[in-house]
């Protein structure tokens, strides 16, 4: 009875793969550990020939023996959505029950389908944990529904203990396995006509219902019709957006933000802090070189660090001194510059000179109006230039007067010495007439007595006094 329950159960299982295409038939096959010079390879598993279970049929894989590992797969040529997996051990013909001496075998197995060679990066599609030789089912039927290129068959014996009636090493003796699903990418459905959704993750989705297994970048849902939403993108909108320009989201797929980044970030995803020196919308902004530490400012307003330098205002120190200031911080008033203009933005110069009644470099010295000035400065140099005058008039008037006291005192001892030699000429004479002319030369007399009185006139020196 149990026997044709078991037998029932494989054909109704027979009968469901029926509605799915057998996508391992003859597809390439390998096995861990091959048994050496016989004709028993990895593709007997594939061949869709399971009549006989022996391996005298030549219809089964069979490995070595003796071995701590048994591990056998076959490539599907492509990523293939599945829905079940059927398994066929070797039983060489005999009764499948507890008695089997192959049954031992079969505990303990796995089932993986994965995208690579690696069972470990797949999915584990079954695990033996419960069986025993008496409960054991062959052939078994794998529920499975996923997507993947390998299906990759297990078993080893690293970690004992084991149950009893395991075997001691492990084998894949296996006389067919097959893989249903649908033969085309993208499909669903029991004749697999139906398409998957178009956002469905490489276009693979639930062989039986459509739902996606995996939506694309910037989508999300069990049909992935519904776009990435509050600040969220890429793969099931599990990554959050950046600092995008007014808290715009960003695209769905790849998270770049399409009208740049908000203030103090950059990058294509606005994901990256602005580096010194730069500021404002995606880093645009270079800090002014007239900030009190320069090039350097809030990455976010621009504003400088350390105020401004010497004739710079604003946040930004990016304008000049005005308005009749300058200086540290604009705090200085400009002096009084001609015609009101602006001084220099640093010093305060003035550039064009002063107002009436200032001087200095920055016209913050007072002093008398320009027409005052000019009459003092006039009346200054009038009195300047009559006492100059006064003084070399003097010094003139003295020179005169000691030649004048100089020329008399000379006169005076000229006429005195004259008239000496006058009255000495004159006795002498007189004393040589008396001598050789006792008669008085009247004519002679007269005429000494002249050259004397025109001694005596004045001279023209003292015409000048």
């Amino acid at each position: 009875m149990e026997s044709v329950y078991l037998c029932c159960l494989f054909y109704a299982l027979i009968g469901l793969g029926k509605t799915y295409e057998n996508v391992a038939l003859n597809k390439p096959a390998w096995q861990q550990y091959p048994y050496s010079g016989r004709l028993w390879g990895a593709d007997r598993a594939v061949d869709g020939r399971y009549t006989d279970l022996s391996a005298a049929g030549g219809q089964c894989v069979i490995s070595s023996n003796n071995d701590q590992t048994a591990e056998w797969r076959v490539d599907l040529g492509e990523v293939l959505s599945i829905h079940h997996i059927f398994i066929q051990y070797r039983t060489e013909n005999i009764v499948w029950d507890a008695t089997n001496p192959f049954s031992g075998d079969f505990l303990g197995y796995s089932v993986y389908v994965s995208n690579s060679t690696n069972k470990d990066n797949g999915v584990l599609c079954f695990e033996d944990t419960n069986y025993n030789r008496f409960i054991m089912p062959n052939p078994t039927n794998i529920t499975c529904i996923t997507q993947g290129r390998y299906v990759i068959y297990y078993n080893n014996r690293t970690n004992p203990p084991y149950p009893d009636l395991y075997s001691i090493s492990a084998n894949n003796d296996l006389c067919e396995v097959e893989v249903y699903g649908c033969p085309t990418p993208g499909y669903y459905g029991e004749d697999c006509s139906l398409p998957c959704p178009q956002n469905c993750q490489k276009g693979h989705c639930h062989i039986v219902n459509g739902t996606c297994l995996g939506c694309v970048d910037g989508y999300r849902g069990t049909t992935c019709n519904e776009q990435c939403l509050n600040q969220t993108y890429g793969t099931e909108c599990q990554q959050m957006c950046g600092n995008c320009n007014n808290e715009e989201p960003c695209n769905p797929v790849n998270g770049s933000c399409l009208n740049g980044c908000d203030r103090g970030w950059y990058g294509e995803k606005c994901n990256l802090v602005c580096p010194e020196g730069w500021y404002g919308s995606s880093c645009r902004g270079e800090c002014s070189i007239n900030c009190g530490v320069p090039y350097r400012c809030d990455r976010v307003t621009g504003q400088c660090e350390g105020g401004c330098q010497v004739g710079w205002k604003g946040i930004k120190c990016d304008s000049q001194c005005g308005d009749g200031k300058f200086g540290q911080n604009c705090s200085s008033l400009c002096g009084h510059c001609h015609d009101k203009e602006q001084c220099h933005y640093i010093n305060g110069t003035c550039f064009h000179g002063c107002d009436d009644g200032y001087q200095g470099s920055d016209c913050t010295q007072e002093f008398k109006s320009a027409s005052g000035d000019h009459a003092s400065t006039f009346q200054s140099s009038t009195t300047l230039y009559v006492f100059v005058t006064i003084i070399v008039l003097s010094v003139l008037l003295n020179v005169v007067l000691v030649i004048r006291q100089l020329r008399k005192s000379m006169c005076t001892c000229l006429q005195q010495k004259t008239k000496e030699n006058v009255d000495k000429h004159f006795d002498e004479s007189i004393i040589n007439s008396e001598k050789t002319n006792p008669v008085y030369d009247q004519e002679y007399h007269n005429a000494a007595y002249q050259e004397l009185g025109e001694l005596s006139k004045e001279s023209q020196y003292d015409k000048l006094s």
